[in-house]
């Protein structure tokens, strides 16, 4: 760090350059926070005994959403499986530092026998409006679509699209209201919530919709991922809708295959611009992002893939993320790429929830940039833990911590308040979790090598001994009779 320092004040690392150096090292330190907790109980009781961590719970029942207010970093929002929703304030905390346990300001309780308004069901996914950090949106497997208010904690809208609802999505540059929902249904509904009414379905015929995108550039362009393995690509002001379909088979995109019609004479106008049988997986679409630049797509698959598109030409980008991805659960996969300025182009990161673990990867190389363990055991005595929990402590959902991201899907700046950036985890057994940069103290030296951890010193010491009775066969001078 003192290096760039001494250039950045020299003249010669511009401040841009200097600002994704810094960031870019910042991104790919992220450890765990173990002095923030979230507990959603009343009372202080919860807090004493000899391991306080494992006896606090955000959910009981296990935390199934997660949304965070992408202007000011502030506002953290979670459903639980039970179907009750919980707001937490971040900035109760002033120095990210200290250990702090995060209590809610609002409680939503789940709806019982028909009395309240709220959900009934767990929670499958949450949003924050894109626009304004005041309104939120909430699904549930009840099979209904609510909107609510982040003041009063009130339902100001209510639709029952008489489906379970998976994940839904809204444009995050669009001026329209358009809600876009994945469902059971194999056609995705698009809700208008300005005008109270479901507008219009894109009729597709490949089962169930378990994954949805809106474009970040594109206010009409929505991506979907399908049971049956494929991704479709709409443009919602169509009458028919699809635009496009990506090809896991297609490495070189629509602009070969123009540039291929128009080289041999043919229409382009008449040719079919994409195969109607085209997977992007062998298996069904689980999770789809968008770089918040709007030059990429990720998918990811029951097929344990994950796979990297072009978005302007379709083609498959062909970046291996090697065979550690984990994902076969049928729910929609939370996960995000780093905004684009917070590293240098082409550099971006990919945070994916693998099970037990958060895995860092870059995201055009494929490379594992760390993982992040989740403390705990992976399963308790009988799968069952404290008061009948499964304690199973598998990531359901994850939010990135950024601030000013009025027309991005997430905040460029890193962090909110006064945090330089955290990523906030949502897990089955009830427990929400934080990871923060490292920052290195004054003391510190950069080229302090960190200390292993205890599978990293079986792996150093099975290897120092294969090493050395390698040598010492190698070493040994061989004679023939």
């Amino acid at each position: 760090m003192e290096a760039f320092l001494l250039a950045r004040s020299t003249g010669e690392l511009s401040q841009t350059s200097f600002e994704r150096v810094t960031t870019t090292g910042l991104v790919q330190s992220f450890a765990p926070a173990p002095q923030h907790r979230f507990s959603g109980e009343a009372d202080n009781s919860e807090d004493e005994g000899p391991n306080p961590n494992n006896s606090i719970w955000a959910h009981r029942t296990g935390v199934s959403a997660l949304a965070l207010d992408k202007f000011d970093g502030r506002l953290l929002l979670s459903g639980g499986a039970d179907g009750s929703l919980k707001l937490w304030d971040l900035h109760h905390a002033s120095n990210p530092n200290s250990s702090h346990t995060f209590r809610p300001i609002a409680n939503i309780p789940r709806s019982i026998a028909g009395e309240g308004s709220s959900h009934t069901h767990g929670i499958t996914h949450l949003d924050f409006y894109p626009f304004d950090a005041e309104a939120f949106i909430s699904s549930s497997y009840d099979r209904s679509l609510k909107v609510w208010s982040s003041q009063r904690m009130a339902v100001s809208g209510n639709f029952d699209l008489k489906s379970t609802i998976y994940t839904h999505a809204m444009s995050p540059v669009a001026d329209h209201l358009l809600v876009a929902c994945a469902t059971q249904h194999e056609h995705v509904r698009l809700v208008d919530i300005k005008s109270g009414s479901m507008v219009q379905s894109l009729v597709a015929n490949g089962g169930a919709v378990l994954s949805v995108a809106w474009s970040p550039r594109r206010e009409h362009v929505v991506a979907t991922g399908h049971v049956d393995g494929k991704v479709r690509i709409w443009d919602v002001r169509r009458a028919s809708g699809i635009v496009g379909q990506l090809d896991q088979e297609d490495n070189l995109g629509v602009v070969h295959r123009f540039k291929h019609a128009m080289a041999s004479g043919m229409n382009w106008n008449q040719m079919p611009h994409f195969r109607s049988s085209a997977l992007a997986h062998h298996g069904g679409v689980n999770g789809l992002t968008w770089t918040d630049d709007g030059k990429y797509i990720v998918s990811s698959g029951l097929d344990c893939r994950i796979r990297l598109w072009d978005a302007a030409t379709g083609a498959n980008m062909l970046t291996s993320f090697g065979p550690v991805i984990q994902n076969q659960q049928p729910k929609t996969i939370d996960m995000f790429v780093t905004p684009a300025r917070l590293t240098p182009a082409g550099r971006e990161l990919l945070f994916w929830p693998n099970e037990q673990e958060i895995l860092v990867m870059d995201l055009h190389e494929g490379m594992l940039i760390s993982r992040l363990r989740v403390p705990g055991p992976s399963t308790a005595a009988g799968g069952q833990g404290i008061g009948g929990l499964n304690v199973k402590n598998r990531t359901m959902g994850m939010v990135w911590r950024g601030n000013g991201g009025y027309r991005f899907p997430k905040g460029p700046v890193m962090g909110g308040g006064s945090a330089c950036g955290a990523v906030y985890s949502a897990h089955l057994d009830g427990q929400i979790r934080t990871w923060m940069p490292r920052l290195k103290g004054p003391d510190q030296d950069d080229d302090t090598p960190e200390p292993l951890d205890r599978d990293e010193e079986n792996t150093h010491r099975k290897r120092k001994a294969l090493d050395d009775a390698f040598r010492s066969l190698m070493g040994r001078q061989i004679t023939f009779g």
